[in-house]
């Protein structure tokens, strides 16, 4: 497959059409696959793209790989020409991110192909916005008690939207919400992205909730934005832990606020980390993105 490696660039803004377009092809549940994730990541991750025919290949810079073509599905053939051109390229060492689980499920031959890599730490957890609104099942409920006593410890508790007027309170938030936190190389890098959220909320078809426990005591936040499918990806969730029950009466108000918009929630990986994992899990997921890394035989 030929592909003019003089085109590859920086995603920005104004390939946001582009992309859209792509992904509403392929209809991915990935957080990985979201634009406003490519964007705000750009600068960590050192994101590109170049066209590959009537497809999109993303291509991180930084860690010398790509991830699966955005667009119509690939044979293994077709997917093996571009790793392989990449590869010519020296830009990689023929490894490919983010394959869906359903391309492994469409070609039973991709073993021919590649060699299979998997990290449980880099699945992607869905959760049901009904269920989550509604507190169904006794994961929920146990939720549920710690959103009442919140409700009841802060009577003047009240949910807004993150609007231009909202987002200087939001960036506030935070940023001191992460200065408690031990610092590392995750923080720096979610930094530059809120930085680029909050610059480009609109131009980026972001949206998000603000918690406050009273007024000016602002407890929690939320930003999201839509998959091109049925599904919201949830790129920051903060919460005032100090605040009991503030992370989970943020979550269920978000569901509430997307009940209705979408049915699924995507809340990203655990990155392997057993709090974090834990935390996840306590939500009670509906289903798992399984994505899988393959490198040319």
């Amino acid at each position: 497959m030929k592909i003019d490696f003089s085109t590859l660039r920086p995603v920005t803004l104004e390939d946001r059409k582009l992309f859209d377009e792509k992904l509403a092809v392929l209809a991915s549940q990935s957080c990985e696959c979201s634009f406003a994730n490519l964007f705000m990541y750009q600068q960590p991750y050192g994101l590109e793209f170049v066209e590959a025919g009537d497809r999109l290949v993303v291509y991180e810079r930084h860690a010398r790989t790509i991830h699966y073509p955005i667009g119509k599905w690939t044979t293994p053939e077709e997917l093996k020409e571009i790793i392989d051109a990449f590869n010519a390229e020296g830009l990689t060492d023929g490894g490919i991110y983010d394959v869906p689980e359903e391309f492994l499920d469409k070609h039973s031959d991709c073993d021919a192909f590649f060699e299979l890599e998997f990290d449980e730490g880099a699945i992607d957890y869905l959760y049901s916005i009904d269920k989550i609104a509604t507190f169904a099942g006794p994961k929920l409920r146990k939720k549920h008690n710690l959103v009442k006593q919140f409700q009841t410890n802060w009577p003047y508790a009240e949910v807004r939207k993150i609007t231009r007027e909202e987002i200087p309170a939001a960036a506030k938030l935070a940023a001191d919400l992460n200065s408690r936190l031990e610092p590392c190389e995750f923080l720096e890098e979610e930094a530059l992205a809120l930085d680029r959220a909050w610059k480009n909320f609109d131009e980026l078809g972001l949206g998000g909730i603000i918690l406050y426990a009273e007024p000016g005591y602002p407890a929690g936040l939320s930003v999201y934005s839509h998959l091109p499918s049925d599904t919201v990806d949830v790129h920051f969730e903060k919460a005032d832990h100090t605040v009991k029950g503030a992370p989970q009466t943020l979550t269920w108000q978000l569901a509430i606020a997307l009940r209705g918009k979408a049915k699924f929630m995507n809340r990203e990986q655990d990155m392997n980390e057993e709090s974090l994992r834990h935390a996840k899990r306590s939500l009670d997921p509906e289903r798992f993105f399984k994505r899988y890394f393959l490198r040319s035989l």
